[in-house]
């Protein structure tokens, strides 16, 4: 079965190369519109569903169009996502993370200067990193899609001073990460621990990303994922 990761997230990308697992990595064409009265935990599992789905929808047109030059004429109507019968099997991933601290969502600052404020206030307390997945495909010829998250706390020190923020915004590796650091980089220094998945916060539940796939195909990972070729 082929296996497709809806995002170009390096972090990602590196995580399933590391498990040696083969996978296309396609980037979702999927606007993310935050809709602040709906609870974090929600918010990703719908943004994770839309890119998922984003890139189905890619999938499904490639296929379409393989067989309209093999002579199968089609009408010009609306994707149908339900209709997939003729198609290889097929699971995409779509994944979306967010930071929960005292009740707000906190997302990836737009310059240093927010950098700071993010990691200043979070000194001394803890934080919950989520990672929202959707799984959708084709299997055994039907449409199938599930969706969940993750759930990560991390606690930060009360130690840290100002001076030591400014020396890690030194390192460049708060841009583009919610909450201002990134945990494979120097940011993990702020940490004091973490209490669940570490795969979570680097950006997908590996653990239960396994228990999901069982539950929607039947099947272990190890009969879904194939060793990448060398």
């Amino acid at each position: 079965m082929k296996f497709i990761l809806a995002s170009t997230s390096k972090n990602r990308q590196d995580l399933l190369k590391k498990m040696g697992i083969e996978f296309e990595a396609i980037s979702p064409d999927y606007e993310e519109i935050i809709d602040v009265n709906q609870s974090p935990d929600l918010q990703i599992q719908e943004f994770a569903l839309g890119k998922a789905k984003s890139v189905y929808e890619v999938k499904v047109r490639e296929c379409e169009s393989k067989n309209d030059r093999k002579g199968d004429t089609k009408t010009s109507q609306p994707l149908d996502l339900s209709i997939s019968q003729s198609h290889s099997d097929f699971l995409i991933l779509g994944c979306d993370s967010m930071i929960s601290f005292e009740g707000q969502s906190i997302g990836k600052p737009k310059d240093r200067n927010e950098a700071f404020a993010q990691l200043s206030r979070f000194r001394g307390k803890p934080q919950q990193i989520m990672s929202g997945c959707a799984l959708v495909g084709v299997i055994c010829g039907k449409y199938m899609e599930k969706i969940f998250y993750e759930s990560t706390s991390v606690q930060f020190r009360s130690d840290i001073t100002d001076q030591q923020i400014e020396q890690y915004l030194e390192f460049g590796d708060w841009e583009g990460k919610c909450g201002a650091y990134s945990i494979l980089g120097t940011g993990i220094y702020f940490l004091e621990h973490i209490d669940g998945d570490f795969q979570n916060i680097v950006g997908i539940p590996i653990l239960k990303l396994g228990e999901e796939i069982r539950a929607l195909t039947g099947k272990s990972p190890l009969e879904i994922f194939k060793p990448a070729t060398q």
